[in-house]
Parts: structure tokens; sequence; C-alpha cells
């Protein structure tokens, strides 16, 4: 069934990366050829393209978005899902919608299972898992992967921070998740779309992120380490607590996701330490467009 994704959010991160991973089979839509909050053209969208499985991984990821721009930032992230998983649903198609460890906020001692309560502390996470709820209520053949901390496109935190014109970088040491290599989480989800696709007993939630959790700071470090290795001068790390970069948007300080369900289907567990000590992938442009 890997030869048939659609993916919504096809100009996205995410969606590339699918699109790379996949091949051919993989159909990826931008947000300039498909307007997820458009019910008609998704609609359309699917009758025309007639997919075995679809993927929604089109998102207003900019967390600060969800404040500044409310409405949109709910019609794409809880209004929308819900509609295309009805959509799915009218056809018997499967869907697996793209969620964040965001949906987490409260605090705990361990990594959250999917079964936990959801508890977000910003508007983003709210409205992350008001979208949960209205895709699994509209299709009982949904599934939702909580996703977190993408990295390796070139794209990413790390990326971003050796692009920078200065020789300090300021890290949280207090805020604790899951980094997730892009493109083992693109193999996993294709992986869960053909599961989905060939009407296998799957999950309805699945976190599927890196392990074992870490601070920020440390993986940060983990990830200089490596490029120290290869030759490559990165700025000097300075460990903060997350209260010095202020701000207006409440961060959860640990949002890591328990991923042992997902490592029971697909094989074992994503170490995103293997990925880190990998210089090449924080290289600008590492996934084509």
């Amino acid at each position: 069934m890997r030869s048939n994704v659609l993916v919504t959010g096809g100009g996205g991160r995410l969606g590339r990366a699918l699109s790379q991973v996949g091949g051919p089979g993989v159909r990826g839509l931008s947000s300039r050829e498909l307007d997820i909050t458009d019910p008609a053209a998704v609609r359309s969208a699917l009758d025309r393209l007639r997919p075995a499985v679809v993927i929604n991984a089109a998102a207003l990821s900019r967390v600060q978005d969800s404040d500044t721009a409310p409405e949109r930032a709910r019609a794409v992230n809880a209004e929308a899902p819900g509609d295309i998983a009805r959509a799915c649903a009218e056809r018997g198609l499967p869907l697996i919608q793209i969620s964040t460890d965001y949906v987490f906020g409260a605090e705990t001692l361990r990594p959250w299972r999917e079964s936990d309560p959801v508890s977000p502390v910003n508007s983003y996470g709210r409205l992350k898992a008001e979208g949960e709820r209205n895709v699994l209520s509209a299709n009982d053949r949904a599934c939702i992967a909580r996703v977190a901390w993408l990295f390796g496109d070139g794209e990413d935190f790390i990326a971003t921070l050796l692009r920078g014109d200065t020789e300090t970088v300021r890290v949280a040491d207090d805020q604790i998740g899951s980094p997730t290599p892009i493109v083992p989480l693109a193999e996993r989800l294709l992986a869960l779309a053909g599961r989905l696709g060939a009407g296998e007993a799957t999950p309805r939630m699945l976190h599927i992120a890196g392990s074992p959790p870490v601070s920020r700071a440390d993986w940060v470090a983990a990830a200089f380490e490596a490029l120290h290795r290869a030759g490559r001068q990165t700025p000097a790390l300075v460990r903060v607590p997350m209260a010095e970069f202020g701000g207006t948007v409440r961060r959860p300080h640990y949002s890591a996701l328990d991923c042992s369900l997902a490592a029971e289907l697909f094989g074992g567990e994503i170490d995103w330490r293997i990925a880190a000590a990998r210089p090449e992938l924080f290289a600008e442009r590492v996934l084509s467009a």
C-alpha cells in the first residue's frame, strides 16, 4: 500500500520527507495545490487521485501562530483534520493524522503514553488535541501519529543554530523531549500506512518519535560533538533555563513520548543518537524539495 499514499501538506518538512522516502508511490500536495480548509477541494482531490491511504501532514506548526492567527490556526489544526477524516470515511479510506508532543504539558516523571490524558499548556497544543478528537470521532479507520522535534533535513533547530552568525548559542537545559530523525520517521509512517491500507489491526493512537528522552541542550551537545569530530566548527553551547527566553507562549518542560508501542509494531525504537552522530544531516537542504 506504500504505492498509493496521498500526503496533504506535501510542501512541508515532513511531507517532503515522505515523498522522498516513498518515491513515486507517494503523492504530496502542497498548501498551494490543496487548501485543506476547503472541504470541496479535499473531496475533489480524493476522488481525482483515488489514494489507498491519506496522511494529513498539513499544519500551522509555528507555535506562536496559534495566538497571533487564532482563526486560521483553528481552521487548519482543529477543524480541517476532522473534515478530512469525514471525507476519507465516506470513501472507506484510512487516515493518518500527524499530531504533536505539545498535546502534553502537565508535570510528569516519565514519558507520555498514548493512554495518558492530554494536558496542553498553550493554544497550539489545545488546537492539535482538538484536531485529534475530531479525527477519531469522524473515521474509525484513522490513526493519530504524534511526532516531535524533527531533525535531519537541514531545516531543524540544530541546523538553524549552525547558520547563525554568533559565537555562542543559548539552549534550554530544562526542556525535555524526543528528538526524531525525519527519514526514519517517514519510513515508519509509510509502514503504518501500509498496515492501515492492508486492513491490519492497528492502534488508533501511536507515538512515533526518537528515544531516549533528552534535554534540548544535551541533544544539541551530542550533535555538536559529532560535528567537532568531523572537523566542523560550532558555536559555544550555553545552557540556560527556558525562562530566560521569555516570550508570550508557554511551552511544556517535559513532552517526551513513550514510543514502546510503535517499537513493538515496527521492530525497535528510533534512537535519535545514531542520527545525531551523522554531521551531514545538519547541512542545508539535505532533503530535496
